[in-house]
This record gives C-alpha cells, structure tokens and sequence, in this order.
C-alpha cells in the first residue's frame, strides 16, 4: 500500500465522489476506488481544446453551462444523438441562417420558421424527383 498526500479541495472533492459511487453500487467504496473510477472514466483532451471549452463557459453563459464538464457533457449526449438519430445536419453559417431567419419574418413568408422553409423546400424536390423517375420509366 502506498500514501498519498492531497489537498484539501482534492479530499472534498474524493469524499463526495466516494459516497456517490456507495450509493451507486449499495456497497462501502473507498478512495482507492474513486481514484480507480476517475482514472478509467477521465478523458484526456488537448489544452486548447480546454481552453476554448472554458472560454465559451465564461463568455456565453447564456448557454447555461456553468462548468467545462457541463458543456463536455452536453456536447458528447448532442453527437451521440445525432449518430443514432435518422438525420443528417447541414452546417449553415450562423450570420447565414440569423439573415434567412429575419428575411422569413419580415416579409411574412409562409413558413413558421427556417427549418419549416428547408422542409417544404426538400418535400418538393422530392415530389419532383419522383415525378421525373415516373416520366423516365414511362420512357
């Protein structure tokens, strides 16, 4: 067995995780399996990527993330959505979609929002497409 010195902020914060993961399992867990937990469920990500993170947290808290693992958290549940999901997402350019949006508005368009004007724009493609393929089989 070896000993280990840690602060205080770090014992706070392994105390609270050892009696999360005892109410987890219903079984009395110790520092060395909180250590373990951490050290097999921790992800290692470049420190830019981290600063960046923690740049968005503090500058756009209107976003609601409070902590950099909010927002990991957030962002890991989003792309897993998106990979199970049957959609495929198209980025647009934000000043783009902000411009098409107000366009929609503004002259009262008869669309109830910009994913609505993409909707009915790809429902009649489709209904033209199908239309062709009926005319070459006619062919």
């Amino acid at each position: 067995m070896k000993t280990l010195r840690i602060e205080n902020g770090a014992h706070e914060k392994l105390t609270s995780l050892v009696g999360e993961l005892t109410a987890q399992s219903g079984r009395m867990q110790t520092y060395a399996d909180a250590i373990m937990e951490l050290l097999e469920s921790s992800v290692v990500l470049p420190k830019d990527l981290l600063n960046k993170v923690s740049e968005v947290v503090e500058k756009k808290k209107s976003f609601g993330y409070t902590t950099r693992e909010d927002f990991i958290r957030d962002a890991v549940r989003r792309r897993l959505d998106e990979i199970h999901k049957d959609f495929e997402y198209v980025p647009i350019p934000k000043e783009d979609y902000e411009a098409l949006k107000e366009a929609l508005e503004e002259t009262e368009a008869p669309y109830r929002s910009v994913t609505d004007y993409f909707k009915k724009h790809i429902d009649e493609m489709l209904d033209k497409y199908e239309e062709w393929k009926r005319q070459e089989e006619k062919s």
